[in-house]
């Protein structure tokens, strides 16, 4: 990436006005739409079952919260996202969203039954990104599903808008798939378009 695009998208005004959750769920909108595709595919390799527990790692606002018909614990660092996402499920059952390191996790070994992790991990150096798949292999007993951009987008205007996620390690598919496979046996690999976003996912066993 550019140096002025990379200067540009990383102004400290920008990258507060990205806290807001209301301009960040906006940006994301621009960036992948209603991420329909995503949505389907999450659903059919999570394949959550009744009275099954699932993790959202970095959950945002609860953006997939409703693609999950178990019990659903979201968790994300920003307070003012998990706010939000307490609004926008009010009332609705099995739905639970608390602040919290995804690096240091305040749960018991295997407390849930299956994972996912959207579009988080270019948030996070390698040394972090291996601690939070860690912590992730360690609270789920069964499956993980891991969603990333590749990090390579070609055009400027995809340079910047992928820039504006704030995330500052964008990946090459290869070098993702080495860093998800060097904590989570991969089982499945799928490669898929969504919005401006060419994305990666990793349906993984944590058993």
């Amino acid at each position: 990436m550019s140096g002025w695009v990379k200067g540009l998208t990383s102004h400290p005004r920008l990258r507060a006005a990205l806290d807001m959750p209301a301009l960040f769920h906006a940006v994301r909108f621009l960036l992948v739409g209603r991420q329909r595709q995503t949505r389907e595919l999450l659903r059919r390799w999570l394949d959550v079952r009744p009275g099954e527990r699932v993790l959202d790692v970095c959950c945002g606002v609860g953006e997939f919260a409703g693609e999950v018909h178990g019990e659903y614990t979201g968790i994300d660092l920003n307070p003012r996202f998990v706010e939000a996402a307490r609004r926008r499920y009010t009332g609705s059952p099995g739905r639970d969203f608390c602040v919290m390191d995804a690096t240091r996790m305040d749960f018991t070994d295997q407390r849930f039954d299956k994972c996912f992790f959207i579009n988080g991990l270019h948030h996070f150096s390698d040394a972090d990104a291996v601690r939070v798949l860690s912590e992730i292999r360690r609270v789920t007993r069964e499956r993980v599903v891991i969603v990333d951009a590749d990090g390579t987008p070609r055009g400027l205007v995809r340079r910047i808008l992928l820039a504006s996620d704030r995330g500052d390690w964008m990946r090459t598919p290869a070098s993702l798939k080495q860093l998800v496979g060097s904590v989570l046996p991969i089982r499945a690999s799928v490669s898929f378009q969504v919005g401006l976003y060419a994305e990666l996912l990793f349906a993984c066993d944590s058993g």
